[in-house]
């Protein structure tokens, strides 16, 4: 796709997951000190560590020495003050109304409390979800993830000029957010990132909507994309069929089929698993069942997070895929 101008955006805090951003603002409201806020990150720095061994099946977190977070404290502060949640008062940091909001919210409200927080301090969401939205029907915005030159060009052909880890990081909040999902493709210099919308964007205010942005032009809706149960079913048997090189019952990677399925239907994972979960329970035409075991191993921490399948309710991650026709 080819653009008429190119949109600047420079840094952003480099906080990929909200998950730091809470921990850090909960840290703020008991008045932790710096020190206080910079092991409490680093304890959940680590928990990710050892969660992603742990589905890799080490057992053990890589990295014991993960204490602290110095660097991560110093996004997360930047984050958190230009959301208005905190301020500073003295050598410590308050919540303001906007955080604690935040904080005693569900899930569901987190995310369009962030949403427009976030967008309205940054452009960077809304000029990525308006490049997507410019998309033909079933185009994704393609990006090398290891090659740092090839990107500036190839990022500008979508409107848009970033760092690789800028956009990243607009990437990942745009997924947890619902706007978006992603995969990757290839191995070594030649992986490839590919980021496709989950919703429609409106300017007109719907019914109902998942988050809201922030656009030069005003308030940017978006609308998830529902698709019927009898399509879904039909695209994740033919997917099943192609990645089981056509032999049913075979054991696959529960992440693999996803991947393959979302970005077949443009749809989020969590909508790929509540209608796997209701289909392990019953599905009139096909019998689908799941198991546990260990996962395939990916170098880049991101797509393992990314990889990671639901758990079982032992608390264990539901590795392996298999199905049968009834």
């Amino acid at each position: 796709m080819a653009a008429n101008r190119i949109i600047i955006l420079k840094s952003i805090p480099m906080v990929r997951r909200l998950e730091y951003l809470e921990t850090f603002l909960q840290g703020t409201r008991e008045g932790f000190s710096r020190r206080e806020l910079m092991e409490s990150l680093g304890k959940r720095k680590k928990a990710f560590e050892i969660e992603k061994d742990l589905a890799l099946g080490r057992g053990q977190p890589r990295r014991k020495d993960i204490t602290q977070a110095n660097r991560l404290t110093d996004h997360c502060v930047k984050l958190a003050r230009s959301l208005l949640f905190v301020d500073k008062v003295g050598m410590r940091y308050r919540l303001l109304e906007a955080g604690r909001l935040y904080l005693d919210s569900g899930e569901n409200e987190r995310k369009k409390i962030f949403a427009e927080a976030f967008s309205k301090a940054y452009p960077h969401l809304s000029a990525v979800v308006q490049a997507l939205a410019l998309l033909k029907e079933g185009e994704e915005i393609v990006l090398p993830l290891q090659k740092k030159e090839a990107f500036k060009t190839e990022v500008e052909k979508y409107g848009l000029s970033m760092s690789p880890m800028c956009f990243e990081t607009i990437r990942d909040i745009g997924t947890r957010l619902g706007l978006m999902n992603w995969f990757a493709t290839g191995v070594g210099l030649e992986r490839n990132q590919h980021v496709y919308l989950t919703c429609q964007i409106t300017a007109e205010t719907p019914e109902s909507f998942l988050v809201r942005i922030r656009s030069l032009e005003g308030w940017l809706y978006a609308v998830p994309f529902e698709v019927e149960r009898n399509r879904f079913r039909d695209s994740l048997w033919e997917t099943y069929l192609v990645l089981a090189d056509r032999i049913p019952g075979a054991p696959l990677f529960y992440s693999s089929v996803r991947e393959k399925v979302c970005g077949l239907l443009k749809i989020r994972d969590d909508q790929f698993d509540n209608e796997i979960m209701r289909m392990v329970e019953w599905d009139e035409m096909l019998r689908v069942i799941w198991s546990e075991g260990v996962l395939q191993y990916q170098k880049d921490s991101a797509s393992m997070i990314k990889s990671l399948p639901p758990k079982n309710e032992w608390g264990r991650y539901v590795v392996y895929l298999k199905m049968v026709r009834r």
